[in-house]
């Protein structure tokens, strides 16, 4: 085939793929829905079967219990390690935060009371030039008219135009001077409102600070408490026995017992859905991986075809002989569409799904025979190529 046919092939491919990426995109869409209800109800029964064990350990049985025995000194070390964390980094981390914020405020603030009587004595020594212009300006206006009076304005026409100069540089300095008060007052105003917002800001940060500080402290105060670890470690073994939990244990009591069968297919559940949601996520990516690959292979040809033309007086035109492999390796994506049409029916069988994507893990979509596909098409390339 010439580099045109193998172009829309490889743009056939393209929108084959894109397509079941989509279909993907719906199916992970469905696991995540169902997963986000599942997780409400797997958490919920651990929630209430961790209370109902630690408040009757022996209701759980040996078994369990046992389990939890084995459980408490990891539990311990990490209570041991977040305590150490919350008294050596955190709690000083957050109180150096509040402290620094809390300084911040006082110093901003205590700038804005160093400024105002500065600008204070600023507008008030442009008050006072403003009045010594207008007595000025008084002066003036009052001579000016004394001048011009009757014939005065002929005789005094000197006079007069000197002063009405003078009288002119006079308003001309007032209003540089009204102007530098305005600017002075607006200037502290905004200085002033600005420092309020920031001011209100700082608080907000620093009660936020105040409340992580009050939470590790009380927290702190649980966890130097001996009695109170014990318990913490004791609680947290259970739920993290319950938690992994795929086995059933028998228990003594009738509604713990079938409480724990329960935990038992939830957490079975959850691990079918973390495979799922695994799975889907890497069939998109791997599809993607396949669809740039294709992208940069047509960015190749189409250079190549460019090229040809370009210089097609001695470059005679490219015949690609496409092999069967890679043929074979593309007719998979109407099957595989079809296999994951029903996002529906797939996303209730997260199970089902994994199961079904992991032989073409290991087959047709294997890392090797990816490889080999791109190998095939470059070695069908450098054969076109060799005539040139």
């Amino acid at each position: 085939m010439n580099a045109r046919k193998l172009i829309q092939y490889l743009d056939d491919q393209k929108q084959a793929i894109e397509a079941l990426i989509a279909q993907l995109d719906e199916v992970q869409v469905t696991f995540n829905a169902q997963f986000d209800e599942f997780k409400a109800q797997h958490d919920a029964t651990l929630d209430r079967l961790s209370d109902q064990i630690a408040a009757d350990p022996s209701a759980a049985g040996p078994q369990f219990m046992a389990a939890v025995e084995e459980r408490l000194p990891e539990e311990r070390q990490r209570i041991d390690e977040r305590r150490q964390k919350v008294r050596e980094e955190y709690l000083p981390k957050r109180q150096q935060a509040a402290d620094d914020l809390l300084n911040k405020a006082q110093a901003e603030m205590a700038e804005l009371r160093a400024l105002n009587p500065q600008l204070d004595t600023q507008e008030e020594d442009l008050k006072a030039e403003k009045a010594g212009l207008e007595a000025q300006l008084a002066v003036l206006n009052e001579d000016i008219g004394r001048l011009s009076r009757g014939l005065g304005v002929v005789s005094h026409f000197l006079a007069i135009t000197k002063a009405d100069r003078e009288r002119q540089r006079v308003i001309g300095k007032l209003e540089l001077i009204n102007d530098s008060l305005r600017q002075v007052r607006q200037g502290w105003e905004q200085r002033r409102e600005d420092t309020e917002q920031h001011q209100s800001d700082l608080q907000k940060q620093w009660q936020l600070e105040s409340v992580a500080v009050a939470r590790l402290q009380s927290e702190l105060d649980q966890l130097d408490d001996e009695a109170r670890r014990e318990d913490l470690a004791q609680r947290r073994a259970i739920r993290y026995v319950l938690d992994n939990l795929k086995e059933i244990l028998s228990a003594s009591d009738a509604s713990l017992d079938a409480g724990l069968r329960q935990m038992v297919q939830l957490n079975v559940s959850t691990d079918a859905y973390h495979g799922g949601l695994a799975s889907v996520g890497g069939m998109i990516g791997l599809l993607r991986g396949i669809g740039s690959g294709n992208d940069a292979l047509r960015r190749s040809v189409e250079g190549l075809d460019n090229e040809q033309q370009m210089h097609s007086a001695y470059l005679k035109p490219l015949d690609f002989q496409l092999p069967s492999s890679v043929e074979a390796f593309h007719q998979q994506w109407p099957a595989l569409g079809r296999q994951f049409a029903d996002e529906k029916i797939i996303g209730a069988q997260p199970a089902d799904f994994s199961s079904a994507v992991e032989p073409l893990l290991a087959g047709p979509l294997s890392q090797s025979n990816i490889e080999a596909m791109f190998e095939s098409l470059g070695t069908m390339i450098q054969r076109a190529t060799a005539q040139w």
